[in-house]
């Protein structure tokens, strides 16, 4: 029988996947086609290459937390379903929106965001 929880977990391993992806195919890529001469620009990009991913992580991860609570403590997972929906969305929206040609880079982020509202149907 399929649960909510299944659901969120699925949602958070995708999520996971996304952040996957970011740190081998967009990382260094990114970082060797800009290439910037002054070290502190190039230590600048680093930072804030590494701090995107970090956030794809923490976001994946927090959809596992709301995994784990979807049985026991519905509301604080709700909570945190939403808020993981909300970058899922919010990545939807802007990859296509800024780098047309990037678009299958949401799919991950999609398929999370179909998992959490089909958990949902099933409270």
């Amino acid at each position: 029988m399929l649960t909510p929880r299944m659901f969120f977990f699925g949602a958070g391993l995708f999520m996971l996947l996304d952040g996957i992806g970011y740190s081998v195919g967009a990382l260094i890529p990114i970082q060797k086609a800009l290439a910037p001469k002054d070290a502190y620009l190039k230590r600048r990009l680093a930072l804030n290459l590494l701090l995107a991913n970090q956030g794809l992580y923490f976001a994946g991860l927090a959809a596992l937390l709301g995994a784990y609570f979807a049985d026991t403590q519905r509301e604080a997972s709700n909570g945190i379903e939403t808020l993981c929906l909300l970058t899922c969305i919010y990545t939807m929206v802007t990859v296509p929106l800024f780098t047309p040609r990037d678009w299958p880079h949401i799919i991950p982020r999609a398929l999370a965001a179909t998992f959490i509202i089909m958990g949902w149907g099933l409270i």
